[in-house]
């Protein structure tokens, strides 16, 4: 199928319902700017339409809460080619088409990976902390959590904070509201500037990471 590129303004995405055919488009408004590209046969105009929706509702609280040089266009492909669930980095954000055809109210995976595009971080930190911040910033701004069944895991001893994802959210949240306000925004400034190390807990909470779980296992609301 041939592709073609529209410029259309966010009112004619609100009020056009065929402004997703398949292809590539190029969305504006304000400021911000999605490049959405899906070259499957599959993702239907709605689902598109959620998608970039989700993008123009939560990406710019982001950047002004973490990042405010973020960079303002954003570039989403849904790629028949890519079997896993989705990856992002330097302003784009892939999606694999079979598994979003099979999770289709399951959009705030945008939400997940605009964090990491948001934050920016000039070295990599630990992983198990960059997608439990990422998960955070899901819960935080998520459109769509309740209807895709994704929701923060209850507490159990067998877990660790080295798990990642919904298990450090959760974690990162507690810290976050009973033990030091603002952990969350001063980790994600930390591994932005390439500043954070494993004493990075200490000078911002008073307790090391292994401290603050253990509190965490016996202290575990977080509402």
């Amino acid at each position: 199928m041939k592709k073609s590129i529209l410029t259309i303004s966010f009112i004619v995405l609100l009020l056009n319902s065929k402004t997703f055919a398949q292809g590539d488009q190029r969305i504006k408004r304000g400021e911000y700017t999605l490049e959405f590209i899906d070259n499957s046969t599959f993702i239907t105009e709605e689902l598109a339409q959620k998608l970039a929706n989700t993008f123009f509702e939560v990406y710019p609280k982001m950047v002004k809460a973490f990042n405010p040089d973020a960079t303002k266009t954003v570039i989403l492909s849904i790629d028949t080619n890519y079997k896993k669930v989705a990856i992002s980095g330097k302003g784009k954000i892939l999606i694999g088409a079979n598994w979003l055809s099979q999770h289709q109210e399951d959009t705030d995976l945008v939400t997940h990976e605009l964090m990491h595009i948001v934050q920016d971080f000039k070295a990599m930190g630990p992983e198990w902390l960059l997608e439990g911040l990422a998960d955070c910033g899901r819960f935080q701004y998520g459109l769509n959590n309740v209807a895709a069944d994704w929701s923060l895991p209850s507490v159990d001893p067998r877990q660790h904070y080295r798990m990642g994802y919904r298990v450090t959210a959760r974690f990162l949240l507690w810290v976050d509201k009973y033990q030091r306000p603002n952990t969350i925004a001063q980790l994600n400034t930390q591994l932005k500037n390439n500043t954070y190390t494993s004493e990075s807990w200490k000078q911002i909470t008073g307790k090391n990471v292994d401290e603050l779980w253990a509190l965490y296992l016996t202290n575990k609301d977080i509402d």
